[in-house]
């Protein structure tokens, strides 16, 4: 499976009756003045002084008063708070171990949720709320199988929503849902595994007069090091894997989706495809948004209340203070820089653009 970087986070759409479980809070700083002063504003540097001190002084009082409320009510002990619930389990970002606490994706942290609803009496089902691009097959096949052990073990229903992207890993991790419903403009599939990429430099470095060996037990011991072509039987051996992985990976797509594997080797050969394109494979079930989602699962389920499970990083109260002495470093230089000193800088940092947008639905 293709490893990306996610391009967008999800979340809940903002609806109010939704509730929002946390581990770990999301406090986040006041935000501090911009560059409202210059040398040819009229301030003082003894005036500016006394601004940067009033922005310390209102940030330090309204940190300590906001930064335990924020800690307090994004700290959840249990998801339904004794009432009956779905989790709605957020699967955004690459699928993968991660030992950063800033990535959107915690795969220990998603599986532990998993457990956690699978023995909680006041779940009613999951909801898979999925923004990935795909990742790796240990980590993706992991998931999988908790989310098989939690349709084992409650018979609870479990939906699948495809938000901008469910591909390959994805996918993989959603084929055994009930139900598929996906985003109008979601991409999905790529149903494949890939090695790689496996770099061969040799030609280079034999022009550059270098060359290279390795110490080793067997022909095949240092294969794909980037210094030495793949051989043959190189080649052969890492095919083998790729191909058992797919295997697998058809597999599971032909019993989720009723499929023949026949079918599933026409339509999974590594393509992505538009949420139009899927429907029409049988790859999903509906197109909609994520309250149509919802709306079809509670009608389908007898479903009610809709809680987001998501990790959110955590701010602590030094991560408060660093951020907000980045932001007064930042605010301070900025002061010392003529207009035109500013102008350049941004049409360095934006590829000399001025002016750009993009475009979302």
């Amino acid at each position: 499976m293709d490893r990306k970087n996610g391009k967008r986070g999800s979340s809940d759409r903002g609806k109010a009756s939704d509730h929002i479980q946390f581990v770990k809070n999301a406090g986040s700083p006041a935000g501090a003045a911009g560059s409202a002063i210059n040398r040819n504003g009229g301030l003082s540097v003894k005036t500016g002084i006394i601004i940067i001190i009033i922005l310390v002084l209102i940030l330090i009082i309204g940190g300590s008063i906001i930064y335990p409320l924020v800690s307090m009510n994004s700290s959840q002990d249990t998801c339904g708070n004794g009432s009956p619930y779905t989790g709605v389990l957020v699967i955004n970002g690459e699928i993968g171990s991660s030992a950063d606490p800033d990535d959107t994706y915690q795969h220990d942290w998603i599986l532990e949720q998993i457990r956690t609803m699978k023995e909680d009496p006041d779940n009613e089902g999951i909801l898979l709320y999925v923004n990935s691009p795909g990742g790796g097959v240990f980590e993706s096949d992991e998931l999988y199988n908790e989310l098989k052990k939690y349709q084992k073990k409650t018979r609870r229903p479990l939906y699948a929503y495809f938000d901008q992207e469910a591909a390959s890993g994805g996918y993989y991790i959603s084929a055994s849902a009930d139900k598929i419903i996906a985003n109008k403009l979601c991409t999905t599939g790529s149903i494949g595994v890939y090695m790689g990429p496996v770099i061969d430099s040799s030609r280079l470095l034999s022009k550059l007069g270098v060359s290279v060996d390795f110490i080793r037990s067997g022909e095949n011991k240092a294969m794909g090091n980037p210094f030495t072509p793949l051989t043959k039987e190189q080649k052969a051996i890492y095919q083998s894997q790729v191909d058992e992985y797919y295997e697998r990976f058809a597999k599971i797509v032909s019993e989720g989706r009723d499929m023949s594997l026949e079918e599933v080797y026409e339509i999974g050969d590594g393509r992505s495809y538009t949420a139009t394109q899927a429907l029409e494979n049988g790859l999903i079930d509906k197109i909609g948004d994520y309250e149509k989602a919802k709306k079809i699962m509670k009608k389908d389920c007898d479903v009610g209340n809709f809680v987001v499970v998501q990790y959110e990083p955590e701010m602590t109260f030094l991560d408060y203070f660093m951020e907000l002495n980045n932001t007064l470093k930042q605010y301070v230089e900025e002061q010392g820089k003529s207009e035109t000193q500013k102008t350049m800088e941004y049409l360095s940092e934006n590829g000399g653009r001025m002016f750009y947008y993009e475009a979302f639905d």
